[in-house]
């Protein structure tokens, strides 16, 4: 099945729209949001837009490009860069031409040339803040203490700016980028069904390439293929099919800095914590399981799974619009400690799941553009969640995900069908 490649998430009326609801929550100054400049690197497998400006701008390939919006008029304007080079050619047929075509395809007021930016920034810094984004985690500065930053391409935007406009009132507006991203579109909400789709699949085939004597990297290789098969772009992040020791957290994180990305050879009694995602459109997606590396739990893993299943089944019947994310994770405490006290057989591991340290992490974020974005603290109709509970008990770590959209009335699992108790991961497993 062919890919189909990123697409414009948005009609013109619609960004038009999510740019007015920014304007007006930031209410006075400019915001400047830039897309990414550089080439993708080798590695990666396709080129990757700057989220907050392609939510708001809805132009994919652009790179280089700044969007400014000036909040108390609610007025915008794309500023286009000259074509990229790479490998010393010009890049072309990258939609970057200054003129009406941008304007009325993205509903710009205005589509003008880089090469005015800096005196048009000059002229706006005295009518109120220049607002800018943010990433979600600090970025490194790349060197020691003392020295000038070399990495975190946000925080070298504002420098930049900065030395545009000399004690210029700069202010981060993460905050309400991320409130604005939080409530997804019925055009949003499509792209991520579909791509709930591709991720299931994905996981699937990750799953079955789960077994004694194969390596992480194959099971991993076995994820993106089916990215790719499927009809996505891609994965929206690199498959963590981590095993045994790797699988819990603290050691997972590990791999980023790693060459070999932790791999190892799956041993027989080991679990696997499959967390991977497809994207396509230019959005994420995200699933996860816990897949035994025998083709069955244990007795015991078996025990430990199913009682952090009924706990997760119990949050996601609390999910719906109006809810605290708080709420969820009290749902699924609540049922893990309503079966403890019920069976005692279960007692003791439901104590432990529930106890201030060393239990559940019950975590959820949101999924979009990014396959993990900033969640709100409030359930609304249109979010998208990824509800993630991970736990490490004894030698064993345990990873359940799902993407769930919020509706009117409750949620709906977006990838729904697949195997989740221990006996139903078994049978599929047996079947592969």
């Amino acid at each position: 099945m062919a890919g189909t490649g990123p697409v414009v998430a948005a009609p013109a009326d619609e960004l038009r729209a999510r740019r007015a609801a920014v304007a007006a929550a930031l209410g006075e100054g400019t915001l400047l949001l830039r897309a990414r400049a550089s080439e993708k690197e080798m590695e990666q497998p396709s080129w990757i837009q700057d989220p907050d400006f392609y939510h708001l701008s809805g132009a994919w390939h652009a790179p280089g490009a700044i969007l400014a919006i000036e909040a108390p008029v609610g007025r915008t304007t794309l500023f286009v860069a000259p074509p990229p080079v790479s490998f010393g050619v010009p890049v072309a047929a990258l939609d970057l031409a200054a003129d009406d075509s941008l304007a009325i395809r993205y509903g710009f007021d205005a589509v003008l040339p880089t090469a005015g930016f800096a005196e048009w920034v000059r002229g706006r810094a005295s009518q109120g803040p220049l607002w800018h984004a943010g990433p979600r985690f600090p970025e490194p500065p790349g060197v020691p203490d003392g020295m000038d930053r070399v990495d975190g391409r946000h925080a070298l935007w504002v420098e930049s700016l900065s030395s545009l406009v000399p004690g210029g009132d700069f202010r981060p507006s993460g905050a309400v980028l991320a409130r604005a991203r939080w409530a997804k579109s019925d055009v949003e909400v499509a792209q991520l069904r579909r791509n709930a789709g591709h991720s299931a699949r994905a996981l699937e085939a990750g799953m079955r390439a789960v077994a004694p004597g194969t390596t992480q990297r194959r099971a991993e290789a076995a994820v993106v293929a089916a990215c790719l098969e499927d009809g996505a772009a891609g994965p929206s992040f690199w498959p963590w099919m981590a095993s045994g020791e790797n699988a819990h957290f603290d050691r997972l994180v590990r791999s980023f800095f790693d060459y070999s990305g932790l791999d190892r050879v799956l041993r027989a009694g080991e679990l696997v914590r499959a967390d991977v995602g497809c994207m396509a459109g230019g959005y994420g997606g995200d699933v996860g399981r816990t897949v035994p590396v025998s083709g069955a739990f244990s007795t015991e893993q078996a025990r430990a799974w199913d009682l952090l299943v009924a706990g997760y089944r119990a949050g996601v019947a609390a999910i719906g619009p109006g809810v605290p994310l708080d709420s969820i994770r009290a749902a699924s405490r609540r049922e893990i400690a309503r079966i403890g006290a019920r069976d005692p057989d279960l007692a003791a591991l439901a104590e432990t799941m529930n106890a201030p340290v060393g239990g559940v992490d019950w975590h959820i974020h949101g999924v979009g553009i990014e396959s993990g974005e900033a969640p709100q603290p409030v359930l609304v109709p249109g979010a998208v969640i990824a509800y993630e509970p991970m736990f490490s008990f004894g030698p064993d770590a345990y990873y359940l995900e799902d993407m769930i959209l919020v509706t009117d009335v409750g949620s709906e699992v977006l990838t729904p069908g697949l195997p989740t108790t221990a006996a139903e991961i078994r049978s599929f497993l047996r079947a592969r």
